[in-house]
């Protein structure tokens, strides 16, 4: 193994990638591509239980008597024997606020729309199974996204807590509004501003090495302790095909660069793409090959 330090971190590239589509679209689908008898129910994995409630929290706020007549519920299917994260699993949400809100809106029935996610694409710390491209790529080519998280990761010795809240707040000043802060996270919770081809959900800063040794319980090496990450939720307007072919990707970036500026002198002239590149490239042509091997230990 080469040697590896801080600078390892600097990079950005997809986290997460949100479907919200019909329940019989998504049954119809995953038939198709022979896989949905593996869907359960996340009360069948501890470990993978305790992270999506931890994820999800919040979510399911009642609306009437959804909750009781529809319950809220969260099932997974891995692709790789033996996860412990939410990397390499396909999560479905059903009945969270945010669904029954879109039920009421286009007055359907509730428990009619479904969230598909696809988390933790891009963790230096884990190695990534190709399946998970795979199958996220055949999404990606049959159904419009929800969402996405582009993350970047670089490094601060300065800790991330309430003290820090007035500094964060001042970077996303022209993006997002609403900003509290949790523990070792900072969040915008409100979107202030969108593009063309996007508009920004939400905006997180965290200690990213903390979460990974305190939460994950990784065995992370010490001179990463000045790991942080920002992350930036955005609604896509338009098939992720077509965002990635025409490059209209570019807004997204451009407010990723503008954020990370303001709060790292790391990025001078915009974040590293490296990861991101070799991402959508791989989505535009799924035969190219991907480097999934985590890069930090």
């Amino acid at each position: 193994m080469s040697k590896i330090n801080i600078d390892d971190v600097l990079n950005a590239g997809i986290d997460s990638v949100r479907f919200v589509m019909p329940k019989q679209s998504l049954n119809g689908f995953l038939k198709k591509l022979e896989i949905l008898s593996k869907l359960r129910l996340v009360s069948r994995n501890k470990t993978v239980k305790e992270y999506a409630e931890h994820k999800f929290k919040g979510v399911n706020k009642p609306l009437f008597d959804a909750d009781e007549k529809h319950p809220f519920k969260i099932r997974y299917i891995s692709f790789k024997r033996g996860v412990k994260s939410l990397t390499n699993t396909m999560l479905v949400v059903e009945n969270s606020t945010e669904l029954n809100d879109l039920c009421k809106k286009r007055k359907k029935q509730f428990g009619y729309y479904v969230c598909v996610v696809f988390a933790g694409l891009f963790q230096p710390s884990r190695d990534i199974y190709k399946k998970t491209y795979q199958i996220l790529g055949k999404f990606l080519r049959r159904f419009k996204p929800y969402s996405w998280d582009i993350a970047v990761d670089f490094k601060d010795e300065e800790s991330i807590s309430y003290k820090s809240k007035a500094r964060f707040k001042e970077a996303v000043e022209d993006y997002g509004e609403d900003v509290i802060s949790y523990k070792t996270s900072l969040y915008a919770n409100r979107g202030i501003k969108g593009g063309k081809f996007y508009a920004i959900d939400k905006i997180l800063l965290y200690d990213k090495y903390n979460k990974q040794v305190n939460y994950h319980k990784q065995k992370i090496n010490e001179q990463f302790k000045g790991w942080k990450r920002l992350e930036i939720t955005f609604k896509l307007k338009g098939k992720f095909i077509d965002f990635i072919e025409n490059e209209s990707f570019k807004e997204c970036i451009e407010v990723m660069d503008d954020i990370a500026g303001r709060l790292s002198d790391e990025f001078p002239f915009g974040v590293c793409l490296d990861k991101f590149n070799e991402q959508t490239a791989y989505f535009k042509d799924m035969r190219r090959r991907l480097n999934l091997a985590k890069t930090i230990y």
